[in-house]
């Protein structure tokens, strides 16, 4: 049996962590035609009516298509006002994939947006749904442990590019820390997988790991012939403004690399999916954090050989074109139109794509949020019973209100307690007391 609450009050956690692997890639069509995406448990508690009116607690302050940031392949997201500090729910049960509670900051500011904290739960159809800007050390699981649905996972903050303390949910068919593996092999005192991040625009991964010697390319290299190195090597570069990433990778293809491995020149640790291109890449590419690529060039630097081991997630094998998965999607039957998260990248494969999503009320009617509503919908019950109550008065069926017998009562017997009070009051002349 799972203890209790902790003694900061948080609810008891799994006994262990899940054995379960990943499965691999969903396809479109699998996804689309579930039942699983119109069945989902609103991510927060709906708490009274009138909390929800006087606050706005729950109020759906972009939804579908919004025109601040719900665009392209986020386009079926939704942003929930909620107070910092207000738990957040499982809207499905499934895994926790991924967790990311170190960021403190958050503003509308659009560099802001890699610093959202969030925690990301795997479900059993291969989908993920993602919960945002959650307050600092806010997550209450860790990764690989199981949630139910309509558990608390975490707490609401305000973090990363926002204009206020609200929930970002969305629910999407791959996720982006869940594309690529990475990990150095020798020298032995220097073992350690990383944290990686394929590109959104990155060919695709080798199924068995690229196990290569590592070479720092300084973004101050000059293009030509290559850099003449014996036998398969993986590029090393650090992030450069003056250039896209798509840019970046192509030179360092050019010179010889048979994959490319960019550090982020902010520190955090601060990933996400490098975007920007359409066309796949020449070679394989990753995105890793600013602290680990200093931990590299400070291996490279002492002398050693390091060895990388590059490869692909468990779960994205076997992903598809989207092209590709877009034509099998409309030969399946039941098929609807194209949904708006995937028109963009035809011919990308780790792409992260918002999918359209509905959830039910208590009564198991399902709704889509739409924006300036709040939900559960606040509805004020008064019972006509407790308006028509008076103390001290009583209403006759056919004629006005006259007072109560305990009403007249009460008043009769603090006339008579005045009464003898005034009795007892010195007057104020020194005249003697009437006689009665």
């Amino acid at each position: 049996m799972p203890r209790d609450a902790d003694e900061a009050g948080r609810p008891p956690r799994p006994e262990s962590k899940t054995e379960e692997t990943p499965r691999g890639a969903a396809s479109l069509a699998e996804l689309l035609t579930s039942d699983k995406l119109k069945r989902l448990a609103l991510p927060y508690p709906g708490y009274l009516a009138a909390w929800r009116l006087v606050k706005g607690h729950g109020k759906c302050i972009q939804g579908v298509n919004g025109r601040s940031t719900h665009r392209g392949t986020l386009c079926y997201s939704f942003d929930f006002k909620l107070a910092v500090g207000t738990p957040v729910l499982a809207a499905r049960g499934g895994t926790i994939a991924a967790v990311v509670d170190h960021f403190r900051g958050g503003g509308a500011k659009a560099h802001l947006a890699p610093r959202a904290n969030f925690v990301a739960v795997r479900h059993s159809d291969g989908s993920y749904a993602r919960y945002y800007h959650l307050k600092e050390k806010g997550s209450l699981y860790k990764v690989g442990e199981r949630v139910g649905r309509g558990q608390q996972i975490a707490w609401s903050g305000n973090t990363g590019y926002t204009g206020g303390p609200h929930l970002h949910f969305d629910l999407v068919n791959l996720l982006p820390e869940e594309t690529s593996t990475l990990r150095i092999v020798s020298p032995k005192h220097c073992r350690k997988r990383l944290q990686s991040v394929a590109a959104a625009f990155s060919c695709e991964l080798p199924s068995t790991p690229l196990r290569c010697k590592v070479v720092h390319v300084p973004n101050d290299a000059v293009a030509g012939d290559g850099l003449r190195i014996e036998g398969p090597w993986i590029a090393l570069s650090d992030r450069d403004p003056a250039s896209t990433f798509s840019e970046k990778i192509s030179f360092l293809a050019e010179q010889g690399a048979c994959a490319a491995i960019i550090s982020n020149n902010r520190s955090g640790p601060e990933l996400f999916a490098m975007g920007g291109c359409e066309t796949a890449s020449p070679v394989p590419a990753c995105l890793i954090s600013k602290e680990h690529g200093i931990m590299l060039k400070s291996y490279l630097a002492e002398g050693n050989s390091v060895i990388l081991e590059f490869g692909r997630h468990p779960a994205v094998e076997g992903a598809k074109p989207m092209a590709t998965q877009l034509s099998d999607y409309r030969a399946t039957p039941g098929a609807f139109d194209t949904p708006l998260s995937c028109k963009y990248g035809p011919d990308l494969r780790y792409v992260t794509r918002t999918l359209p999503v509905e959830f039910v009320d208590k009564s198991g009617d399902g709704f889509v949020p739409k924006q300036a509503k709040t939900y559960p919908k606040p509805v004020l019950c008064v019972s006509p019973s407790c308006s028509m109550k008076r103390r001290g008065r009583r209403r006759r069926r056919d004629g006005p209100v006259e007072p109560s017998e305990r009403g007249r009562d009460r008043r009769v017997a603090v006339e008579r307690l005045d009464s003898r009070e005034s009795e007892r009051r010195p007057d104020p002349l020194g005249r003697a007391p009437s006689p009665r």
